[in-house]
């Protein structure tokens, strides 16, 4: 009888150890609020229910000159349902796995872009749909699915969908960390070194590691293209070193044929479809010229090509205990790519996103953006804090690819575009915050767009929008 309850207890205390050694946890992030915006597009106007953003659009999906009041999903951060998953192999080692899925918490629906052209008409609401743009498209785990080893020593090494270096650097270095609230959070184009559809890069190997207490990251995307192993090859470095009290982090990125989405209106005629540079004849290329308008369909979506450059170096510094000052720069160069011909036609969007691309067009003349900001974060009390922020943003290009109206008889395309944005935070526990925050956006030059035209029935009158108001109260859960 003894021997048995010996046996029983080590049976049960190994069962106990093993278990230890392997775990998997189920966690998540909800956001809900309200919020209000001048010159808005119509707030949650797309399938994907995502509240609407910054700027205008060259579609007819831009901002009204009007104001809008309705539901804000993800004012401070999106929301997402995940898994993650850590087994102990011995030696300081242990597989790793993340499996992350954007959520609607407007409507209950997996998160799926916010393209605009997500399935509007022609006339009445449609016209209204969000401009918003995302590197989640309709995937399953949108936000993540990845796996790896991490080392003591050696630090981590995994492979799948994963944010890129500069995404996963921004929240530590924007004074302003609110997804609706700051340009940075908001637009993927600065994680995704150019544009946000790849502020997410599918099929990454990612190495993070520490090195004499400095920060070496690298990510590797090869493009899988047979014939020409460049296209859609994507390289990222980072080095830096934080403490307690600073930080200093610089990156840079490549990526060959790069896209950038943009909506179709359903029912609208288009222009010729995109020229292959370098190739002319129809047989050269899925993506020749047609020699007749085409009408596109609903759902359908547009896909411009380029090759990006970014760097990117950001600073941090807490002179007092309360206090952090935040700056950073960021450099794109959004150039002509160079394989078009090969990743022309071929699908951009993962199945089931609803979305197919209508055309493809390569970018023919390189587009500048220099963006900077500075700002601070001050802790009133242990619950209560404050961020402010200032950001700025300068585009130039010059050329045959400047085609805003606004740029038509110059052929280029200069603007500028500045924010300035303040949020303040309640933690009612570790795990839960009330916040409120405003946001204030002009445009100069090329970058303020033009509003939607009114009808004779409801008297809206289009002009130039050239700035924007976004205020919204809001709570974040984490478990």
């Amino acid at each position: 009888m003894k021997k048995s309850l010996l046996a029983i207890a080590a049976m049960t205390a190994f069962a106990g150890a093993a278990q230890a050694q392997s775990s998997v946890t189920v966690y998540g992030l909800l956001d809900v609020g309200i919020m209000g915006q001048s010159n808005s597009n119509m707030l949650n106007g797309s399938t994907g229910g995502t509240s609407a953003g910054y700027g205008g659009s060259g579609s007819t999906s831009a901002p009204r000159n009007g104001n809008s009041f309705g539901f804000m999903q993800g004012g401070e951060s999106a929301s997402r349902l995940g898994f993650k998953g850590m087994e102990d192999i011995g030696g300081g080692s242990k597989v790793i796995f993340t499996l992350e899925q954007g959520v609607n918490t407007d409507n209950g629906s997996q998160y799926a872009t916010g393209l605009a052209g997500n399935g509007k008409t022609t006339v009445g609401m449609g016209n209204m749909s969000n401009t918003g743009d995302s590197s989640n498209q309709g995937q399953l785990f949108n936000r993540g699915a990845f796996a790896g080893v991490q080392n003591d020593k050696w630090g981590t090494l995994t492979l799948g969908r994963q944010q890129t270096l500069m995404l996963d650097n921004i929240g530590g270095y924007d004074p302003v960390n609110a997804q609706q609230f700051s340009p940075l959070a908001f637009s993927g184009q600065f994680g995704g070194g150019g544009t946000t559809d790849n502020a997410r890069a599918n099929g990454a190997l990612k190495l993070k590691e520490k090195i004499m207490g400095f920060d070496v990251n690298a990510l590797y995307a090869p493009g899988g293209y047979a014939g020409n192993n460049g296209v859609g090859t994507r390289l990222e470095g980072q080095i830096g070193y934080e403490t307690a009290k600073w930080g200093v982090q610089a990156l840079t990125s490549y990526q060959e044929d790069a896209t950038a989405l943009s909506g179709v209106t359903y029912g609208s005629g288009l222009g010729v479809g995109a020229v292959v540079p370098g190739n002319t004849t129809a047989a050269s290329s899925t993506a020749a010229a047609s020699a007749t308008p085409t009408t596109a369909g609903t759902n359908q979506v547009n896909a411009t090509v380029y090759n990006t450059r970014s760097a990117t170096l950001t600073a941090k510094w807490a002179p007092m205990d309360k206090l952090w000052l935040k700056a950073g720069f960021q450099y794109q160069n959004l150039g002509v790519p160079s394989n078009f011909q090969y990743v022309s036609g071929q699908p951009v969007l993962p199945n089931g996103s609803g979305f197919s691309v209508f055309s493809y067009t390569a970018a023919t003349a390189p587009q500048i953006k220099n963006t900077f900001w500075l700002g601070a974060n001050y802790d009133f009390t242990p619950a209560i804090k404050g961020s402010l922020g200032y950001y700025q943003q300068n585009t130039l290009q010059n050329g045959a690819g400047a085609t805003q109206s606004t740029a038509a008889t110059t052929g280029s395309l200069n603007g500028r575009t500045t924010f300035i944005s303040a949020m303040a935070e309640y933690y009612l526990s570790k795990r839960t915050n009330l916040y409120a925050a405003a946001s204030q956006v002009n445009f100069t030059g090329s970058t303020a767009s033009v509003s939607q035209a009114g009808s004779t029935s409801n008297g809206i009158q289009q002009s130039t929008i050239n700035q924007q108001f976004t205020y919204g109260l809001g709570m974040r859960h984490t478990f």
